[in-house]
């Protein structure tokens, strides 16, 4: 019986702790999701400005203002370009918009008096030193009534160089005292990259004090190891003895829980004595024991008095314990209405099986929660795949040309997508699109940008009008909350001419027959989806026999390897021009190998990839075949 109570206490204890665990593991992917799409909405602004290099001040302007205007946990927003990088006359120019609401400010920090570039600010020049986004140390913002703040930065970039960085200033005073009221009593923290306390339940030592001032103060090694495991970036949970807490000894076990925040590199600590935890189960046990001895000791004295009173319950409370023994935790103790020492322990009992019952249906749900939204991601993934072309060689009659196309996503669901189809006998439209962001979200946002533009190339529209009339109907359903990328080109397959228009999209690689590959295609308007009335032009290149033409998006040039290396554009013809004569499906398959390999299989960013090759003419065809023949002989 004492070892069945042992084990049902040490399980009892077990669950506290992985629950706790599993509460701060929840709220800190929960910081790191809000903060991810934060930093996203700087990656954006830097990735526009790295496509639109003849971008208007009031269009800045105006992009900023959405940026604060839009999120409300942005404070402010600043673009600052490298020294005469704006335009040869200004050394420094740099917008920035803040304030909250509708009632925004909107400044300039290039002046004389506030030189970013003087090594001084983080946000800057860590981004320009490294040339990737961070988020910088929390600090106090003077000018915003001395709230706590931090800010993500992200490069970026014109003709291969670092032109400046795109900047969201966020709050933290709010996200603190969220986590204070969500972990109320827990003695919850949460703690920079350096250390200092960004939020405590103590507000005193908010960015006064540092978790390492605690560790000295503290002179506990235990705790001193907590705190080397917490720092480094882990998960987990430590015990301490004897910790000093809200000014005073705690005598026996405490428990730290820790776990990181993954986007910003924080971390979340809650400290909880164990006495705190555990005192009500001690309670019941206790209870449990002393009901048992009197049990036994009445027993004893009194078999022949009351046996016919207390067998019956004996027997049923000797039942439930060997069930719950056996782990079956739905058995209950009925049909025992004494109100003696029998009579609590029953309902003790019963107490104590109901908790522990609804903590183990609490990890059932959630196991089993976390199953169907797999099932619902692989669903999705599938139902994505199926929107896009599959088969290979996708027109197998039509010799005069040879297409092939990629597709991986970086999660479950990407946001990228390619399409072709023919028009009618002699026009074939091709596309290659990358949404905004990654997950479910751009995946939704990717079907209907296909379902689009499938409708109005079939209505016989020029690639100019179909970007167009896409750009107003993402407009209307999405107000510029999501937008995309485009390349579209319908190509004429008797003579190679190529129509098409490019909406902010990575310009294509033009293979010529030597293998020699050369960008072509630049933008013929603005990213589709973003801003309302916009205008796209038409613009024609041709194949020539033997020529390729590779499409991609900006999940090749931008991958980055394991220590921070982006691949780019310059590897990426280098690697293209070693495979002089490569079919379209095999380029398509080794490049996306190469890109994979080079990531080591973990994609930041989606990738998709399109190969069209004008093979030519049937003479030519059958002068090669000829040639082959006479080879082979």
């Amino acid at each position: 019986m004492g070892f069945t109570l042992s084990r049902i206490y040490t399980f009892a204890v077990i669950n506290i702790q992985e629950q706790e665990q599993a509460d701060i593991e929840l709220y800190a992917a929960g910081i790191a999701a809000q903060f991810d799409g934060l930093a996203q909405i700087a990656a954006t602004t830097a990735n526009l400005l790295s496509q639109e290099e003849g971008i208007s001040e009031e269009d800045i302007n105006g992009l900023l203002y959405r940026n604060v205007a839009d999120n409300p946990l942005v404070y402010g927003a600043a673009i600052a370009f490298t020294p005469f990088t704006w335009d040869g006359d200004t050394r420094l120019f740099s917008p920035y918009v803040f304030g909250e609401g509708i009632e925004l400010t909107t400044l300039e920090l290039g002046a004389d008096s506030y030189d970013y570039t003087d090594g001084n600010w983080e946000w800057y020049s860590s981004v320009i030193d490294n040339g990737r986004g961070l988020w910088t140390e929390p600090y106090f913002d003077e000018g915003a009534g001395n709230v706590l703040m931090t800010t993500y930065s992200a490069p970026f970039f014109r003709d291969g160089e670092i032109a400046g960085v795109a900047t969201v200033d966020v709050r933290l005073d709010r996200i603190g005292g969220d986590a204070l009221q969500e972990f109320n009593g827990e003695n919850f923290i949460i703690l920079s990259r350096a250390g200092n306390f960004i939020s405590h339940y103590n507000p005193t030592l908010v960015m006064s004090s540092s978790i390492q001032d605690q560790v000295v103060m503290q002179n506990n090694p235990a705790y001193a190891a907590a705190v080397n495991n917490i720092m480094s970036g882990s998960s987990g949970m430590a015990v301490v003895e004897n910790l000093f807490l809200n000014g005073e000894v705690v005598e026996g076990e405490s428990w730290i829980f820790y776990t990181p925040v993954e986007s910003t590199g924080w971390s979340l600590s809650a400290t909880l004595p164990r006495a705190g935890l555990t005192e009500e189960l001690w309670s019941l046990i206790t209870i449990a024991v002393y009901g048992l001895g009197l049990m036994i000791v009445l027993v004893i004295a009194l078999t022949l008095y009351v046996s016919s009173r207390l067998t019956r319950p004996i027997k049923t409370l000797s039942a439930a314990v060997s069930e719950v023994a056996r782990g079956k935790l739905d058995t209950n103790i009925e049909k025992i209405y004494s109100m003696d020492e029998l009579g609590r322990l029953s309902v003790g009992f019963n107490r104590m099986l109901k908790n522990l019952k609804k903590q183990v249906e609490l990890q059932s749900q959630q196991a089993a929660e976390k199953q169907m939204v797999e099932k619902e991601l692989q669903m999705a993934r599938q139902t994505q795949q199926a929107l896009l072309p599959s088969e290979f060689p996708p027109f197998p009659l039509r010799r005069e040309f040879n297409l092939h196309a990629v597709s991986k996503a970086a999660q479950h669901v990407a946001g990228d997508f390619f399409d072709f189809f023919m028009i009618n006998d002699k026009h074939l439209v091709f596309v290659i699109a990358d949404v905004s962001g990654k997950g479910m979200a751009a995946a939704l946002v990717m079907a209907v940008t296909r379902t689009i533009v499938r409708n109005q190339a079939r209505s016989g529209k020029s690639p100019a009008a179909i970007l167009k009339e896409t750009n107003e109907l993402l407009r209307e359903n999405h107000g510029g909350a999501a937008f995309v990328t485009i390349f579209l080109g319908i190509y004429n397959t008797g003579n190679g001419r190529i129509i098409y228009a490019n909406g902010g999209h990575n310009p294509p690689l033009l293979i010529n027959k030597k293998g020699l590959a050369t960008p072509i295609g630049k933008a013929t308007g603005t990213i589709v989806g973003m801003l309302e009335k916009q205008e796209y032009s038409n613009a024609e290149m041709r194949l020539h026999p033997g020529e390729t033409l590779l499409l991609f998006t900006d999940g090749l040039p931008e991958a980055r390897s394991s220590n921070g290396e982006f691949y780019g554009e310059g590897r990426l013809r280098a690697f293209v021009e070693s495979r002089v004569g490569q079919t379209p499906e095999r380029l398509c398959t080794e490049l996306e190998k190469e890109i994979c390999g080079f990531q080591d299989m973990n994609l930041a960013d989606d990738l998709t990839i399109l190969a069209l090759r004008r093979v030519g003419s049937r003479m030519t065809r059958l002068l090669e075949d000829l040639v082959k023949k006479g080879k082979g002989a």
